[in-house]
């Protein structure tokens, strides 16, 4: 049997891909859905603050799930570097 991954909120376990066929599958799904959440923020007009996002990569094999990395991502840091105003 050949393993898969998928990618799960750590903070709330919600599933978020399965079925991927490896570890390159899900660092592109990682990248798919940064996109995704950036341009639904971006469409509601919440560009501004930031969100941090910690997501487990697992590899599935014979119906268990092992934890093989952790990506967190960071959205909404296109914000200008400086953003408290100066004293």
């Amino acid at each position: 049997m050949t393993p898969s991954y998928q990618l799960r909120d750590t903070t709330t376990h919600q599933l978020l891909a399965q079925g991927l066929a490896d570890y390159a599958a899900a660092e592109a799904a990682l990248d798919r859905l940064d996109d995704e959440l950036e341009h639904d923020l971006a469409a509601n007009g919440e560009g501004a603050g930031r969100i941090r996002l910690r997501l487990d990569v697992e590899k599935v094999f014979d119906g268990a799930a092992e934890v093989v990395g952790h990506h967190v991502l960071l959205l909404g840091v296109d914000d200008p570097a400086d953003s408290l105003p100066a004293l």
